[in-house]
């Protein structure tokens, strides 16, 4: 067997990339709900920590507070609020209890750093006083790049109108609180600003020094009082877990490994059967190299039963020739006596004729030369060369039928067919050939109204020189299955439901 070169097979080609583009989509869906997954933890921690910053909030809310029933007792409030403030402030508080004077704000107390009594409190100060009321405003803040400034401020009802508390804080927005330790920080790294956007100047609170913070974060608003603060938090490391975050590489890289083993083996296996099939080609040509010397030797061994059948057959119609010329010799004065020898002879001789003519095409191997040919032209130049006799009625149906097919070839099939059928019928009868298509074949039945076959040797009607009448030399129906089987195409001969004899071809409409 020669060297043969293989190429991927397309079919394992294409596995292959489907079940990478699987794999790729898989990764993809999984990623993506890793990714959602992870956003909704970040979310619900920096919703927790948002919640946790405003509880701090409320803590520091309860020093103004407590300072409340001593601004609000009647009379001059200024020396209780003072001995009171004194007992909470620090060195990063200051309280301050200002009083509306027209429409500003002084203040008339101060414990602490950063205000002094008597100075008027404008700008973003006098703004929070103003929408001071039971519940804290905040008040502004400012970062200066170590520590954070912001206040708090209560008002009416709880204090007396025209009257407000103040509290402003220092602390370093990193270390300054225990909220950057907090449970609700810990898997996150967050800041909380005093407006929306990241602007350094408002940093309240964070947790990392690692300013502004960037990639996949979440924003929540932090209740403060009567306003809002915002939180900004990113996670420190995946919150879904290791696992969930490493599932869509997993998934990938083993849907690509199973890609590339799927299409291995339908490469090795498709590598297989083409090899089976070059094994299977070279065995089809050997042994159809067997079977045209089978075929050539059964030939052979055919003409040595033809020598035979030849010899008898011949002998006969020969030797009656001779009688008859012996006695049309002798009859030469009697003109009705020398016709009817005349009549033997050439029946004898057409005998011979058609032996010799039936010797010749079954030993004659010619391939068929197609053409597109109607049936109904085919069985018109058979009935013209063979036309039924008087006793015989011939019916035909679907004529119109067109195939691919040698023309004289053809016209012998149907004319071996229909010469039988009218030797079956010594008596008379009748003979429909009906065609038509089915599944890309053409079906053409020539039925008789004759005797029926033995089913014992109607197998043995297609040998050759096997007969079953007393004369003929049995080639007939060998010629039909010969040139039939050179079409692509097949013959079988069986009884009738309605009695007679049956014979259909198959034919294909695109002869192989």
């Amino acid at each position: 067997m020669g060297s043969v070169r293989w190429r991927v097979s397309p079919f394992a080609l294409a596995c292959a990339l489907f079940l990478a583009a699987a794999a790729v989509l898989g990764y993809v869906f999984a990623a993506h709900s890793v990714d959602l997954q992870n956003e909704a933890l970040l979310k619900n921690d920096t919703t927790q920590a948002s919640e946790y910053v405003s509880s701090l909030a409320a803590n520091l809310t309860a020093s103004l507070d407590s300072l409340v029933p001593s601004v609000a007792q009647d009379g001059d409030s200024t020396p209780g609020f003072v001995v009171q403030a004194r007992q909470l402030a620090g060195i990063q508080s200051t309280f301050v209890l200002a009083r509306r004077e027209d429409s500003n704000y002084v203040a008339s107390a101060v414990v602490g750093s950063g205000f002094s009594t008597g100075e008027v409190l404008d700008g973003p100060i006098a703004t929070t006083l103003s929408r001071a009321g039971a519940k804290a405003s905040p008040g502004p803040v400012f970062y200066d790049g170590h520590l954070s400034s912001f206040g708090l401020a209560i008002g009416p009802p709880l204090v007396p109108v025209g009257t407000a508390l103040y509290e402003e804080l220092h602390i370093d927005p990193f270390i300054a609180i225990s909220a950057s330790q907090a449970a609700p920080f810990r898997a996150l790294r967050a800041a909380v600003y005093a407006t929306r956007t990241q602007e350094s100047r408002f940093l309240v609170l964070s947790n990392t020094h690692a300013l502004p913070i960037t990639g996949e974060r979440s924003e929540v608003p932090v209740s403060i009082g009567s306003g809002t603060w915002w939180l900004v938090a990113t996670a420190r490391t995946p919150l879904a877990g290791g696992f969930p975050n490493a599932a869509p590489l997993v998934v990938l890289v083993c849907g690509l490994a199973l890609a590339i083993a799927f299409a291995c083996i339908i490469e090795i296996l498709n590598r297989r059967q083409r090899y089976a099939d070059v094994l299977v080609k070279e065995s089809t040509a050997a042994l159809l190299a067997s079977q045209e010397a089978l075929v050539r030797s059964e030939r052979f061994s055919a003409m040595g039963q033809m020598t035979t059948v030849v010899g008898h057959e011949m002998r006969s119609p020969l030797g009656a020739v001779v009688n008859a010329h012996y006695m049309l010799r002798r009859s030469l004065g009697d003109p009705e006596a020398a016709e009817k020898y005349l009549d033997v002879a050439e029946r004898q001789i057409t005998k011979a004729v058609s032996l010799a003519q039936d010797l010749i095409e079954y030993m004659r191997e010619r391939p068929p030369v197609l053409e597109s040919i109607r049936l109904g032209e085919v069985l018109a130049e058979v009935l013209e060369t063979s036309p039924p006799p008087e006793n015989i009625t011939l019916r035909q149906e679907g004529m119109s039928v067109v195939l691919r097919a040698d023309f004289s070839q053809l016209v012998q099939v149907l004319g071996n067919v229909i010469d039988n059928a009218y030797q079956a019928m010594p008596r008379g009868g009748s003979i429909r050939v009906v065609a038509h298509g089915e599944d890309g074949v053409t079906v053409i039945r020539v039925e008789n109204s004759g005797e029926g076959i033995d089913p014992a040797t109607s197998e043995r009607l297609f040998e050759p020189f096997f007969t079953t009448r007393s004369t003929g030399t049995g080639l007939g129906l060998a010629i039909v299955r010969r040139l039939t089987e050179a079409h692509g195409g097949s013959v079988s001969i069986e009884n009738s439901a309605s009695g007679g004899v049956v014979v259909t071809l198959r034919l294909p409409m695109e002869a192989a």
